[in-house]
């Protein structure tokens, strides 16, 4: 635009209102046209381009056939003038538009020539070649140079999609790492609290009968600790894969009562009821595996919050499409603020229990992610002071 504006005002100071300067106040108005067209949508960046460079080039071009006659037309110069302006315009659309309008302006620029050869005579014909040569060349290079940009281009941006493929890859192998680890430490915490504990009760024993429910009861307590251990390193390895967990039909009846096992000295120290209302016969497509883990932790849980001797039940309700496996405390509760802020916030803030235990604050989030990882949902509905109920959705199977 700025160049069009120059070239009018150039005709104008020169001669005045002339014919030259009507070319370049049509040449004005038609990329004006262009110009208002792209910036209201109506035509690609690509269009406007290209108007703009058949306008300039035809304009210019034309010059050489209506100013034949005009005996204070500077010929050499103005042949110069439009190959330079040719040359810069076909390296413009090489690299910006397309190669079609390459081969048409150089089939404009031949005919071009052709014609100042022909009516032109004083112009040297080796002149003309010269430039012909050079402006076709220069034009040929432009889509070349622009077809191995495109290509360089590609090539970089699908280095860059695969690299990012990796490492979105690498960001969950890490995480999923992270996750194990995170669940093999919060399991074995039981097992080991519990030795330490009988440990304790040995000292205070007294007499050897005592002293020999209690080595029993150690000897129980660190054989669950090592068959946890056996359990969790098994389904290790597939868990770190993310797309193979592996689910089938299994009781959850049989899974929440093994878990009751497994929880049984913490329950028993508070006096705390663990009741399965789960039919037996009720199966759910599931990773064993990781279902026991996700009760494990929530029974753990319900246990941390409940009062002593109060009670925790684990039913189920068939609902349309789905199974919701509920496991209900009637513990301290939480409010409608720190509901909200449960999973919705990446750093685990662990709570003290109704008898000060402690915990690491992962349990809940460990158990979520696995309900997930088994096509399931997990939700919870909690009132402050009269306890938590803690829902898992999973989708309905003929066997269920």
């Amino acid at each position: 635009m700025p160049g069009v504006i120059l070239d009018a005002l150039a005709e104008y100071y020169n001669g005045g209102v002339s014919l030259y300067f009507y070319r370049g106040v049509v040449n004005l108005i038609i990329v004006s046209i262009a110009l208002v067209l792209y910036i209201t949508s109506h035509i690609k960046k690509s269009t406007l381009l290209g108007t703009s460079v058949y306008s300039v080039v035809l304009l210019m071009m034309s010059t050489m056939f209506w100013a034949v006659n005009d005996p204070a037309f500077a010929i050499e110069s103005f042949f110069l003038k439009v190959e330079v302006i040719v040359s810069l315009l076909l390296f413009a659309v090489g690299m910006l538009v397309h190669f079609r309008h390459i081969i048409s302006l150089l089939v404009f620029n031949f005919i071009f020539i052709g014609f100042c050869a022909f009516r032109y005579p004083e112009l040297p014909l080796v002149q003309l070649a010269f430039y012909a040569v050079i402006v076709s060349g220069g034009g040929l290079m432009a889509f070349f140079c622009q077809r191995i940009l495109v290509k360089l281009s590609r090539e970089l941006k699908e280095a860059n999609r695969l690299i990012s493929i990796k490492n979105d890859k690498l960001r969950e192998m890490n995480q999923s790492k992270d996750d194990l680890f995170r669940i093999i430490g919060h399991d074995l915490r039981t097992p080991f609290y519990q030795l330490e504990g009988l440990i304790d009760m040995v000292d205070q024993a007294e007499n050897e009968l005592e002293k020999t429910k209690i080595k029993a009861m150690i000897k129980e307590s660190a054989s669950k600790g090592n068959q946890l251990l056996e359990d969790l390193l098994e389904w290790g390895h597939m868990y770190k894969e993310q797309s193979q967990v592996l689910l089938e039909d299994k009781e959850v009846s049989t899974i929440v009562d093994k878990v009751f096992k497994f929880s049984d000295m913490k329950r028993k120290r508070k006096e705390i009821s663990l009741i399965n209302k789960l039919p037996e016969d009720l199966k759910i497509t599931i990773n064993p595996a990781m279902m026991e883990t996700v009760m494990r932790n929530l029974i753990a849980n319900a246990i941390k919050f409940s009062h002593r001797g109060s009670y925790i039940i684990v039913k189920s309700e068939k609902m349309e499409g789905k199974i919701r496996i509920a496991i209900e405390d009637k513990g301290v509760g939480m409010d409608t603020d720190s509901l909200f802020r449960l999973f919705t916030t990446d750093k685990n803030n662990s709570t003290a229990g109704t008898e000060n235990e402690k915990g690491t604050g992962f349990g809940l989030s460990i158990a979520k992610k696995l309900v997930e990882k088994q096509n399931g949902v997990l939700e919870i509905e909690s009132e402050y002071n009269k306890g938590t109920t803690i829902n898992l959705y999973f989708p309905h199977t003929m066997s269920a």
